[in-house]
């Protein structure tokens, strides 16, 4: 059964602004309101460390100019999980260090007193029975110290075993570092423990507070709110798939002038794709030399790296004759249309 810390004044720093078990029109008004505060999941998209999202994709989506993100089976895993992971932390962590871990939900958004457009919504929170040494740098053997008592928060994630490399050692994904950075940052909290499921497993790693880490985010945020979401002046995208779809859903492609294109980028466009068709000629080249290495083995290695290699079959279909032949079939698996833009660019005449 899940404890909860009930104390809007837990943290100096912060005001409580609604319940998040409660379904009253305070939450409902700050959910709507898409242009409010900059959460613990968004900074660090906004400093660039994310593979999902970037500054002006959190731009577009505060403003209102792209479908709000509703989550999908991943978010909906993990929100199942949550609660589970919580408890299921206690015993392991006991099992695995002779402390005892005690686990409790904060139910509050909080945002800060001096920054009232930085928000947090914290996992839980956590004590020790005793002093917890854990190492802070494997690579030195640095090793320090949570006090017993000290209130500790914490952040559940559930990791794929695709994603394990990313966990290894003293590794933590950037966009959870800097998302319990910001949390720190926020609460005045001097530690995170960072809860993740790994496969069956449930792991953990302590991460300390960094001062200067806390103070570069907070200047990225300010940066951020007063010169792009205040001015309504976007960020300029680097180059994440996301970014391409969300500026195409907002262009119509019914005009028929011709634009300006500025800063030499259409030639600088053209180099890469001639240099990319150069590389890919020869990735393919040298694909060919590795299979004659090969033969009929399927796996083999220079010492360094290693090679295995399969058989893919996938099933064709022959969509003219399925829907000249069978249109009730074509219309009943019809899914719509995949629309894309393409782009060519030639010499000027």
């Amino acid at each position: 059964m899940a404890e909860f810390i009930e104390d809007k004044k837990l943290f100096p720093n912060v005001k409580a602004i609604f319940d998040c078990r409660e379904d009253d029109e305070e939450r409902t008004k700050w959910l709507s309101n898409r242009c409010n505060s900059i959460g613990g999941s968004e900074i660090g998209a906004i400093a660039g460390f994310s593979q999902y999202s970037s500054a002006f994709t959190v731009f577009n989506e505060k403003l209102g100019l792209s479908e709000k993100f509703k989550g999908n089976i991943h978010t909906k895993f993990g929100n199942r999980m949550e609660p589970l992971i919580r408890e299921w932390v206690q015993e392991d962590f006991e099992k695995s260090t002779g402390i005892k871990l005690k686990t409790y939900e904060y139910p509050y958004m909080m945002i800060h007193k001096e920054h009232e457009y930085f928000s947090a919504n914290i996992d839980g929170l956590g004590k020790l029975s005793d002093n917890y040494k854990y190492y802070e740098n494997l690579d030195t053997g640095e090793i320090k110290e949570i006090e017993k008592g000290e209130l500790i928060g914490i952040e559940i994630k559930t990791a794929s075993e695709f994603l394990k490399k990313m966990w290894d050692g003293d590794e933590i994904p950037d966009s959870y570092y800097t998302q319990v950075q910001w949390y720190m940052g926020i609460t005045g909290l001097k530690y995170f423990l960072i809860i993740y499921l790994l496969g069956k497993e449930v792991k953990w790693k302590v991460v300390p507070r960094n001062e200067d880490d806390i103070k570069a985010l907070f200047k990225i945020g300010e940066d951020f709110w007063n010169n792009n979401i205040l001015t309504k002046i976007p960020p300029n995208p680097r180059g994440l798939d996301i970014e391409t779809k969300e500026i195409l859903f907002k262009q119509a492609l019914d005009n028929d002038i011709e634009a300006t294109i500025s800063n030499d980028k259409l030639s600088r466009y053209k180099d890469i794709d001639e240099q990319i068709k150069v590389l890919e000629k020869e990735k393919e080249h040298l694909k060919q030399l590795i299979y004659l290495d090969l033969g009929d083995s399927k796996k083999g290695s220079d010492g360094i790296y290693k090679i295995s290699r399969y058989k893919v079959k996938r099933d064709r279909l022959d969509i003219k004759i399925l829907k000249e032949k069978y249109p009730v079939t074509y219309e009943n698996i019809f899914q719509g249309e995949t629309e894309f833009v393409n782009m060519r660019i030639t010499k000027c005449k």
